[in-house]
């Protein structure tokens, strides 16, 4: 089975500040279940504001990019937003190459992701 894990850093001033994700490994048919599970479980928190970390993300399908413009759609329709922090060299080109990398908001670094979900 392949490799694939999410972290997630709840902040503790409350909802009102931004959810770091952290997601690890492979990012596919097999593991989207898992993924928009725990997604749901956050949005059912109210938490709006999303920064992904992609930086150890080694793998992602269709079905993970699919995964991600629905939650970029929920949290948006919730007046809310997220940010992809660093993806890995090889996620960012499967993004790139999609045409991702205009419709997601892409940051190198944690600073710079903060400033961008405000």
């Amino acid at each position: 089975m392949k490799q694939f894990a999410i972290e997630c850093h709840e902040p503790e001033e409350g909802v009102d500040r931004p959810v770091e994700v952290r997601i690890i490994g492979f990012l596919d048919a097999h593991t989207v279940l898992t993924f928009e599970k725990t997604m749901e479980d956050l949005l059912e928190r109210q938490y709006n504001k999303l920064i992904m970390d992609l930086e150890s993300l080694s793998y992602i399908s269709s079905a993970g990019i699919g995964a991600l413009m629905v939650l970029l759609q929920q949290v948006r329709r919730r007046q809310g937003d997220m940010v992809i922090l660093h993806p890995s060299p090889k996620v960012y080109k499967i993004l790139d190459l999609l045409g991702f990398t205009k419709i997601f908001m892409i940051a190198q670094d944690r600073d710079t992701a903060l400033q961008a979900l405000g």
